[in-house]
């Protein structure tokens, strides 16, 4: 298989329009029209969508992990004889941001001392993160799921913790008269519509609210209001601000908050703790960069997770 018609396929994808890959690539139009069109002969299968951005089939997504498989290698063996083009490796990776908000930045400080690499950081919940290995989007991930994808390698980093926790004066708006809160009508934060760790913290709340009431005598659950942060900074800042609680991680809590000495802050024991797993997956197919990667996500994670 020609390793330029797999540089096409991944330039198309990582530049959204085949005009910008062919200028990534420095080569006509029609050049990359031609690879892309006989890589596609060859394996007897369409593996882009002509979209804007550009999009793989099923099939693409398959011959997309092949084709950066390759190219990393090919530019490494190339680079160790000595007939490197000068080219860095690039290590697309899948991170979470509560990651790349805290322990994460310890890797990025190696990172920068590095002159044969470069990162490209895919944002995604630790949920769903394998999904873009399994896809070839990225060479490696960090993840909750430790069974490693297909031709890759897992390694359990550590675990981080989550706490619930709201602006006192909000709670307070919502405390009925016996003192405790009504959690099934206080304003709730998540990060994305994939951020699943408010939702499980209010679920084990109303589990615990029916223990002991009589089979068939629970009363139509509410839904609290939902706001959307997607940011890390603009999460913790709206939790402060009493827009709605929110599972923070304990790197990212401010001083006095755990210790209940906070003037604004407090955490909530009604709904507890949530602790995420993380691992790292990588190719299994080691080349230098990346098994340098891996070294400082290794080292990262023991200092601090």
């Amino acid at each position: 298989m020609n390793t330029d018609h797999l540089r096409a396929l991944a330039a198309a994808v990582d530049e959204g329009t085949f005009d910008a890959a062919a200028d990534a690539l420095r080569i006509s139009g029609s050049a990359f029209s031609q690879r892309i069109k006989a890589l596609e002969r060859d394996v007897g299968q369409v593996l882009l969508t002509r979209t804007v951005p550009v999009g793989t089939t099923a099939a693409g997504d398959r011959m997309l992990r092949l084709a950066r498989q390759v190219t990393v290698l090919e530019d490494e063996a190339r680079r160790s004889l000595g007939q490197g083009t000068g080219a860095r490796t690039v290590l697309s990776v899948a991170v979470n941001a509560d990651s790349l908000a805290t322990w994460f930045v310890e890797v990025l400080r190696q990172a920068a001392t590095w002159d044969d690499a470069v990162l490209q950081l895919h944002l995604e919940d630790q949920e769903h993160t394998h999904k873009l290995l399994r896809s070839g989007s990225v060479i490696a991930a960090i993840t909750e799921h430790p069974a490693p994808v297909s031709g890759c390698i897992s390694m359990e980093l550590g675990t981080m913790e989550y706490h619930a926790v709201a602006a006192s004066a909000l709670l307070d708006r919502y405390r009925r008269e016996d003192g405790t809160v009504d959690f099934g009508a206080v304003p709730v934060q998540d990060f994305g519509t994939r951020d699943n760790l408010q939702r499980s913290r209010l679920a084990a709340w109303r589990e615990g609210q029916q223990d002991g009431l009589p089979q068939g005598s629970g009363a139509p659950v509410a839904e609290p209001p939902r706001h959307q942060v997607p940011t890390v900074g603009g999460f913790n800042a709206a939790v402060a601000a009493g827009l709605g609680w929110g599972m923070i991680p304990a790197g990212q809590l401010p001083d006095g908050v755990l210790e209940g000495t906070h003037p604004d802050l407090v955490t909530i024991p009604e709904l507890g703790q949530s602790r995420v797993p993380l691992h790292w997956q990588r190719w299994s197919a080691g080349t230098e960069a990346l098994d340098r990667l891996t070294a400082a996500v290794q080292q990262a994670a023991r200092n601090m997770l």
